[in-house]
């Protein structure tokens, strides 16, 4: 027999009231993400802002200055610092290895040197050029596995490493707040919802404001004229701009040592080997051998006709002329065959008529190298030295080198062709630099005046009435020297350079400003 309920008899709504009054056994706990880390800043805090100040002090509108290889000396000391706190060495790379750490360092430091040595325009930028890729490089080198790493793997190394910091910049001001806290400066939770209520209430005001203020000014007069003497009477200091170019220098020095360390050390940088290539090589062996036809045609025409001298030119054309015409279409299409066979190495499987078709298109590309060369040299004879023919043979003697490394890693697709030729092209650039170009082009074209004076087409370059004019206008004080046996032209070469608002003396007054090359010119103009 069942059981009969005999206790309290609840009604509905009365039951539906007892629900709600129950808590929940369970709390509900919210677990918020820490932003920033105390221990990150400690790292990276210090050795950034001192880098931020070095930075400032030594380059601020003044890239080529003595204090630039003091900076850049300080920058490795301070990457020292920052690789002994991991335990780690200035110049050993992830797989041990020290040779090219050591490279690195002395080139970067060679390079700096220079860029005090010249006010080249030309030689600067490419100073900076050099610089900047060689220290990526370096720091790739020093915090990434490398291992099998070819030139592309390289170049998305580099780009990466550039722009992946971006994506951490307020990395930084997070790990800020956590060292702040650690020291006892917490800020209440009260305190942090009124800061960041003005800091909101000011975002949106400042375009509302711009806009009713817009509105305001055009419709009555009077109003405009208050606000036109308002603005009037703000008195911006003359150094104005440099004190907010100092500031933003500070700011962009600090999160660039800050960050980039940052990224390489987490491993955020991930560029995998690509390994062998994987792609039906046929597909190569017939483009390029469909090119490759072309090529000998080509190459025939110019061992036969080019380099013997026996070619007929049409009417009206000079040796000179057709030299010009077809040297940079030339230059054009050895880097397109430089650039092919990287591809062709590094996509397709290995196959022998591959790598036979490769070998005949670097041949064919050396003797258009060395049409290109014979060309700039008829122009040469004719038209003289420029800085560009000048810098344009040596770029021709470095893809020489280039191409010989990519004939080497056609048969040993293991060759490492970026380093190789990151060494090669480094050092000759290096020895390009301190050769002072403009030296050289000042003393080869007045010699060639001398030597030829009794022929007047000889006495000019380009656009420029004579060998004078070019030296006046487009070499920098590197050049002074070569006009010391001339005293009438070193006497114009001082007006002209005076003259330039580059030159201006206030551009290299002081010790951060100093530059041997400027104070060499002065000295030889009696300054």
């Amino acid at each position: 027999m069942a059981e009969i309920y005999t206790g309290p008899n609840y009604s509905e709504s009365e039951i539906r009231d007892m629900v709600k009054e129950i808590k929940p056994a369970v709390q509900k706990v919210e677990l918020e993400e820490q932003k920033g880390s105390a221990e990150v800043f400690r790292k990276y805090g210090i050795i950034s802002l001192i880098f931020s100040i070095v930075y400032t002090f030594c380059l601020y509108r003044n890239h080529s200055g003595i204090t630039y290889p003091i900076f850049m000396l300080i920058t490795l000391v301070l990457l020292h610092l920052l690789r002994k706190k991991d335990g780690l060495s200035l110049i050993r790379s992830r797989s041990g290895n020290k040779v090219l750490g050591i490279f690195h360092v002395v080139s970067l430091m060679l390079l700096s040197i220079h860029k005090c040595m010249t006010t080249s325009g030309a030689l600067l930028f490419l100073d900076a050029v050099a610089i900047f890729l060689l220290f990526f490089s370096f720091v790739l080198y020093l915090y990434i596995d490398t291992t099998g790493w070819d030139i592309a793997c390289w170049f998305g190394g580099i780009i990466v490493s550039i722009f992946l910091p971006f994506a951490h910049f307020l990395n930084p001001f997070f790990d800020l707040g956590q060292w702040f806290k650690g020291r006892g400066g917490e800020i209440n939770n009260e305190k942090k919802q009124v800061i960041s209520a003005i800091v909101i209430g000011i975002i949106v005001a400042i375009p509302m404001l711009f806009i009713v203020i817009s509105l305001l000014s055009s419709a009555d007069i009077v109003f405009n004229r208050l606000l036109e003497k308002m603005v009037e009477s703000i008195h911006l200091p003359d150094n104005f701009g440099d004190i907010v170019g100092i500031i933003c220098t500070l700011l962009l020095a600090f999160l660039a040592a800050y960050l980039i360390p940052y990224v390489l050390d987490r491993g955020d940088v991930k560029i995998k080997a690509r390994g062998e290539g994987k792609e039906n090589p046929i597909i190569a062996i017939t483009f390029s051998s469909i090119i490759g036809v072309v090529y000998l045609v080509f190459c025939l025409i110019q061992v036969v006709f080019l380099f013997t001298g026996s070619m007929k030119l049409p009417s009206g054309y000079t040796y000179a002329e057709y030299a010009h015409e077809g040297f940079y279409q030339l230059l054009a299409v050895c880097l397109i065959n430089v650039v092919m066979v990287s591809v062709c190495t590094r996509e397709f499987k290995k196959s022998k008529v591959l790598n036979w078709v490769m070998f005949f298109i670097g041949a064919c590309t050396y003797i258009m190298i060395a049409s290109a060369v014979v060309r700039m040299v008829m122009y040469i004879q004719v038209y003289n030295l420029t800085f560009l023919r000048l810098f344009v043979l040596w770029f021709l003697a470095v893809l020489c080198v280039w191409l010989a490394f990519l004939m080497v890693a056609v048969l040993n697709r293991s060759f490492p062709v970026f380093k190789a030729c990151m060494i090669a092209i480094t050092v000759a650039y290096i020895c390009f630099v301190f050769a002072n170009p403009d030296y050289q082009i000042a003393k080869y074209d007045l010699t060639v005046v001398e030597n030829r004076a009794y022929e007047d087409k000889y006495a000019k370059i380009d656009e420029y009435g004579s060998v004078t004019d070019y030296i006046l206008s487009s070499l920098s004080t590197d050049a002074a020297p070569a006009l010391v046996n001339d005293e009438n032209l070193l006497h114009k070469f001082d007006l002209h350079i005076t003259s330039r608002d580059k030159y201006a003396k206030k551009n290299y007054e002081g010790f951060r400003k100093y530059n041997f090359s400027y104070a060499r010119a002065q000295k030889l103009f009696g300054k």
